[in-house]
């Protein structure tokens, strides 16, 4: 089963402003994201963190419109990043989520044929 199989939402490239900790007591960092589904994201990271880490999450849409935040974990550690599931994140930041990737697929579809 390939990992795209896998995942419950489609993901696209979508670069969103992320500030983020792993700790209470730690700095939040800032980065962007590499690509974001209704339940999760990817982040580049300089360190790995295990599987399972709770991690605090504050995402910023391009416009500025929307400031989501909440709890997600690292489901997968890989080299440069993490995969991170939204575990706290309520249901207008879901919903504005959602949006977000269905907007984003919509963009990548191809045209329809004519007639069809």
């Amino acid at each position: 089963m390939t990992e795209d199989n896998r995942r419950r939402h489609p993901r696209v490239d979508i670069p969103l402003l992320v500030q983020y900790r792993f700790g209470a007591l730690e700095e939040f960092r800032t980065d962007y994201t590499l690509n974001v589904s209704r339940s999760g994201l990817f982040i580049t990271t300089p360190e790995q963190r295990p599987v399972g880490t709770r991690v605090y999450v504050q995402l910023t849409t391009r416009d500025g419109q929307h400031f989501l935040q909440g709890e997600g974990r690292v489901v997968r550690s890989a080299e440069g990043g993490h995969a991170i599931e939204l575990v706290g994140f309520d249901e207008p930041a879901q919903q504005v989520l959602e949006r977000l990737v269905q907007e984003a697929l919509a963009r990548r579809a191809p045209p329809a044929k004519p007639g069809a």
